[in-house]
């Protein structure tokens, strides 16, 4: 039973995400509301107001993250990288020495854009999540082995960002050639999280598992009061004020501000039919006010499991006599940058804008990182009111895999469904009742339902 549940765990693990980009598939699609949000310059054919809650974008990026890394085909059938059939060097080999994952997602509250007088107009309200997480190897190399030995987990971090976003934004024609399009945001912070481990130690030897931690913590909640959580304090004590928080709670210490903007230019050529089109979106920050800020760091901590006492009926620790937390008594205020997304398109459309052909670059940005990739993408528009594309995303961490994006636009209804990274190579686990895709690390999808407003009007 507990080896179903562990395969079942990595299949989701390895299959589902919330949150990366907004998705790609649907920079080219005329008709969709979507696309203006990857590009303020691509308005839609029509205005639009956005059903609440159903407009969700979830998206999601790794660099290690796919079945084929963590299941293996044996003589017995498919097995975790657990199994004691699947060496540890082939296992280790495919990861990179750090593991990142990176997951935003978008919920859109209000959304609401329509063309007035030669421009198109926009307001919406997100609630927004963006985390990251830094692994490294040496942690995989510890779950699968187990042996005798060192390990350095130094390194690992997690990090989240919760915001609520107000945007306006507007778009306009230059000379019937150019059209250019700004979006201002500004965002209201409402959690803020980081954790990163300066020391992560674990020995394990023939009498005992032992693990040595030092680290620094940091949060953020827009109207607690944190004053409370000072000097240095037990766990114990740390959990008793924890739970005297939510009285903390006030209006005016809500102090947790941001600021981002979103700018694009599209370029009409060959009457048209060929489209250069570049932009930039989320580039900006949140500012966590010092006012609702905690800061701890977590020093020495160790502990060591040495077995099992069957006649006691227990399990036997040695730990350090207290976890101490050490919070700083100067209150932080923390900078922190969105996910910025950088791209340049080309599209070239023939047989009155039936089929269209079209290339994307764009570049992201998590953190200190920077993550690049191309996606291709054909599109047919057979009516009026139905568009559909077919995408090919490249990128070094996710190969085999396709996207989609599906838009019906009528004149009183617009349905989206987009996907990125369909995977094309599955396995399967459970006797065959679950299907795995093998090569897919990262995913990205998008839901979206609105109502049309009006037509375009230049």
């Amino acid at each position: 039973m507990k080896k179903q549940i562990t395969t079942l765990a990595l299949a989701l693990l390895a299959t589902i995400g919330v949150v990366g980009a907004q998705v790609h598939s649907a920079y080219f699609m005329t008709g969709a509301s979507q696309r203006y949000d990857l590009n303020p310059a691509l308005t839609p054919d029509r205005g639009y107001f956005v059903v609440p809650v159903v407009g969700l974008h979830a998206g999601l990026y790794s660099n290690f993250l796919s079945a084929d890394n963590f299941f293996y085909p044996t003589a017995d059938g498919l097995v975790t990288y657990m199994n004691k059939a699947v060496s540890s060097e082939d296992f280790l080999a495919k990861l990179p020495d750090v593991n990142r994952l990176s997951m935003d997602i978008n919920d859109q509250i209000l959304g609401l854009g329509n063309y007035f007088r030669a421009g198109f107009w926009s307001v919406g309200v997100n609630l927004r999540s963006q985390t990251d997480f830094n692994i490294p190897k040496d942690f995989f190399a510890l779950t699968k082995t187990l042996a005798p030995g060192e390990y350095n987990i130094t390194g690992f971090g997690i990090e989240s960002n919760n915001f609520v976003e107000a945007s306006f934004g507007y778009t306009f024609p230059v000379q019937d050639v150019f059209t250019i399009g700004v979006k201002a945001k500004a965002l209201v912070g409402l959690a803020h999280m980081g954790m990163n481990l300066e020391q992560m130690n674990v020995k394990i030897s023939d009498t005992e598992y032992r693990a040595e931690m030092a680290g620094s913590f940091e949060a953020n909640v827009n109207g607690m009061d944190f004053s409370n959580l000072k000097g240095e304090m037990t766990m114990e004590e740390f959990g008793d004020q924890l739970s005297n928080l939510g009285n903390s709670f006030s209006t005016g210490n809500i102090g947790s501000y941001g600021f981002a903007f979103d700018a694009g230019l599209e370029w009409l050529l060959m009457d048209g039919d060929l489209k250069l089109s570049a932009g930039v979106t989320d580039l900006g920050w949140l500012t966590w006010s010092e006012q609702n800020s905690y800061c701890a760091t977590i020093d020495n901590v160790a502990y060591a499991f040495q077995g099992f006492d069957f006649k006691a009926g227990e399990a036997k620790f040695e730990k350090s006599d207290n976890i101490n937390l050490s919070t700083s008594n100067e209150k932080i205020s923390h900078k922190k940058q969105l996910h910025t997304t950088y791209l340049a398109g080309i599209e070239y459309n023939y047989l009155n804008d039936l089929l269209g052909f079209g290339a994307l670059w764009t570049s992201k940005q998590y953190g200190d990182y920077l993550f690049h990739q191309a996606t291709t993408a054909v599109t047919v528009r057979p009516t009026r009111w139905f568009t559909f594309t077919l995408s090919d995303t490249f990128a070094s961490h996710n190969m085999n895999t396709i996207g989609f994006a599906l838009n019906f636009h009528t004149s009183f209804v617009n349905v989206f469904a987009a996907m990125d990274y369909v995977s094309l190579k599955y396995g399967t686990a459970n006797g065959g009742a679950i299907p795995i895709p093998l090569t897919q690390k990262s995913l990205n999808c998008q839901l979206g339902l609105s109502l049309p407003l009006g037509v375009k009007n230049y």
